[in-house]
């Protein structure tokens, strides 16, 4: 069972980003979008659900980028 924790918007140079925390049997994971096209996940099954909120939060505030 796939579960949503927590999700992140923001806006950066015009673009809309978007991050949602995820948590399954094997820890959790967060979804990645840019103007609501999805870019991926990042998978963080060794890290707690405070390491998987604050990936979220650096990509929405664009510390770090995704590429599709």
């Amino acid at each position: 069972m796939t579960t949503k924790m927590h999700d992140y918007r923001g806006e950066v140079d015009g673009v809309q980003r978007w991050a949602e925390v995820m948590k399954n049997s094997d820890g959790f994971y967060v979804n990645f979008f840019k103007n609501n096209i999805s870019y991926g996940s990042r998978y963080l099954y060794d890290h707690s659900e405070q390491y998987a909120e604050d990936c979220a939060e650096n990509f929405v505030l664009g510390v770090f980028d995704v590429e599709g």
